[in-house]
């Protein structure tokens, strides 16, 4: 299958290519601002409500029982759900073009770093999943060589299969974990709604997902954007949008490109969901580190809830304090002795792992800017990995 790419692509895909930036480097308004001090004021008050009922004491026994391999072995689930998300990536992204001398795909360890690179970004700063998607727009232009309106395309159509992935996730933890959000349910909300509360997002997530990915599929999206925003007042505004409707254009192609595509998104829909799986599996391994008896659909049913309650925190990193002040909820609903001592426990060593994956993916971020050249970007189209 040949990925269209018109000629006249290139300037603007470098003027989107630029956007990014230009916006990283500018001052952030006042809303941003509040923003940020709210997301933190938040993750903060959370986050007392969560150590103010332990006995530190005991979490200090607690986190000192688990042998040193066991704690270096708790990073496993979180290595492979970025492999599995990295891998989709490649999947969504990766062209092999028509002529080797103009270049070859980028190989899956860019993807790798791309994706450690994005998920520090996305965990150490408020709102960091939309600074995280600029980041990737940059990164795929210049560690694997995506011209600008493929990487707009294919950053929309993997956002969709994560919500897609989504869904699924939730619909398997409904499946094997109904019973235990009915009986956690009274004791968090007062009533037996919980589960069908549940029901609900899932159901949302699937909406969400299909409506999206069908738009962006169909190749008129980025068409109606620009008609949008041709009709906004001002010149030198309309003057801009039209001297980039080629890339508008190129959009549109390689996102109908896409849907042609079928196996290889697919594919990259298992492997987001296998994402989302490793990471419940990290917090069933973490509980049972610490000694809770813990069955995994037990961990699935609540851990579906805390994903998405970390995704509507959106303001706050990495949903600290909001998502912690839930598993010691959830915990003392389904009748965890010393709840609060455990939960504690619990969110300082998840905590310590994201310190680490953080760290190393700001390294690679630094270090790859420097090690790695500029991937050279298709020409004269190429074709679709298989």
């Amino acid at each position: 299958m040949t990925l269209l790419a018109p000629d006249a692509a290139p300037d603007a895909a470098r003027d989107a290519h630029d956007e990014p930036l230009r916006g990283a480097r500018s001052r952030p308004g006042a809303g941003a601002v509040a923003l940020r001090w709210l997301g933190v004021a938040i993750a903060a008050a959370a986050l007392w409500s969560t150590l103010r009922g332990a006995d530190l004491p005991g979490v200090a026994a607690l986190i000192a029982s688990a042998s040193a391999p066991m704690m270096a072995l708790a990073l496993v689930p979180n290595l492979v759900a970025r492999l599995f998300q990295a891998e989709a990536s490649r999947r969504v992204f990766g062209t092999r073009t028509r002529n080797p001398a103009s270049g070859r795909h980028a190989p899956f360890s860019r993807y790798l770093a791309l994706t450690l690179s994005t998920e520090a970004l996305t965990m150490s700063v408020p709102a960091g999943a939309a600074l995280s998607e600029s980041v990737t727009f940059y990164l795929l232009h210049r560690w694997c060589g995506i011209p600008g309106p493929q990487g707009v395309a294919g950053i929309a159509a993997r956002r969709a299969l994560i919500v897609l992935a989504n869904a699924v996730y939730v619909a398997i933890a409904l499946a094997l974990g109904f019973g235990h959000l009915e009986r956690a349910s009274r004791p968090l909300i007062g009533g037996p709604w919980l589960p069908w509360l549940v029901v609900l997002s899932g159901l949302g997530l699937l909406a969400v997902a299909l409506a999206l990915g069908g738009a962006l599929l169909s190749g008129t999206v980025a068409s109606r954007i620009f008609a949008w925003l041709k009709r906004l007042p001002g010149q030198r505004v309309r003057a801009y949008v039209e001297a980039r409707e080629a890339a508008f254009s190129a959009t549109d192609r390689h996102a109908a490109a896409l849907g042609e595509r079928r196996s290889a998104l697919a594919a990259a829909a298992l492997l987001l969901l296998g994402m989302w799986l490793a990471e419940g599996a990290e917090t069933y391994f973490f509980l049972r580190l610490l000694g809770v008896d813990v069955s995994l659909s037990e961990v699935l049913s609540f851990e579906v809830v805390l994903a998405l309650l970390r995704a509507a925190a959106f303001m706050v990193p990495a949903g600290l304090g909001v998502q912690d002040a839930g598993y010691v909820a959830f915990l003392t609903a389904l009748g965890v002795p010393a709840a609060a001592t455990v939960g504690a426990a619990f969110v300082l060593i998840k905590r310590a792992k994201e310190l680490v994956w953080i760290a190393l993916g700001l390294l690679v971020f630094f270090g790859g800017r420097a090690a790695f050249r500029p991937a050279p970007a298709p020409m004269g189209g190429g074709e679709a990995a298989r």
